[in-house]
């Protein structure tokens, strides 16, 4: 058992709280029984530690990291616990390296995530893509790492179903999205969201709530569209509104009539 917060695996934990080192090693931190669970399933764990008999769901992703070729090393609970982001007491703590997902089939429907410096935000804006069935996200340099472990807890294992890129710019996108018609998610839109056609290839770009979509972004988007609200609600936060535009299309693009 891991006794000591000098250990070399613990202080690499320790490491990868901050995004600089994730950036550089190309490594992940993951905490808790699901996303470690999913983390075996997807391959890319290298070492996972774990609490001395541990309840059954920690017990669970401990054998099948060590299933999948991980390094499973027991822990005492302060070692966890530095070696945790969050603050609540974990279980159960791994090191995996970057997922990487191939690029998927389909018609493209791009989420932006500019700007957006909240790490839950992101997070649960990469969930909302992948459930609605986002072929690609694109996270901004402005915006929090999605790769960070707050991010991933509130991805759920999102992170492992659909590919993440960064770009500065649509420029950078190119030749991807150069048929794509990109909209801006923004309270203060010209269109409705269930007046747009999602059918053809399509971004959404969700801004924070301050500040909204960076010029570059709006620039190469074909317009705005908004949630409409009920009474005197103001907006909804960026993940709840690119939900809600997200599951549009992905009504949409269900009822096409499959080939």
């Amino acid at each position: 058992m891991i006794t000591s917060v000098r250990n070399p695996q613990v202080a690499l934990a320790r490491r990868l709280h901050r995004a600089s080192v994730r950036q550089r090693d190309g490594l992940i931190l993951l905490e808790g029984p699901r996303l470690v669970l999913e983390a075996a399933q997807a391959g890319i764990l290298q070492t996972v530690l774990v609490a001395d008999y541990p309840k059954p769901d920690a017990k669970r992703a401990a054998d099948a990291a060590a299933e999948a070729g991980a390094l499973v090393l027991t822990a005492a609970p302060h070692v966890l616990a530095a070696a945790a982001d969050s603050a609540s007491r974990q279980a159960i703590v791994a090191i995996g390296k970057r997922p990487q997902v191939a690029a998927l089939d389909g018609v493209p429907l791009i989420l932006v995530i500019d700007g957006v410096q909240d790490p839950g935000n992101v997070g649960t804006l990469v969930r909302s893509g992948a459930a609605a069935g986002a072929t690609l996200v694109v996270r901004t340099p402005g915006s929090a790492d999605p790769f960070g472990p707050k991010a991933l807890r509130a991805g759920v294992g999102a992170h492992f179903r659909v590919p993440i890129r960064d770009a500065a710019t649509p420029a950078d996108l190119q030749p991807l999205s150069n048929d794509v018609a990109f909209y801006v998610a923004a309270a203060d839109a010209e269109r409705d969201y269930h007046g747009i056609d999602w059918t053809g290839p399509c971004g959404l770009a969700v801004g924070a709530e301050t500040r909204g979509v960076s010029d570059a972004w709006r620039a190469a988007c074909r317009g705005t569209v908004k949630v409409p609200m009920l009474r005197s609600v103001e907006s909804l936060n960026a993940g709840a509104a690119a939900a809600v535009i997200l599951f549009e299309a992905a009504r949409q693009r269900a009822a096409i009539p499959q080939s």
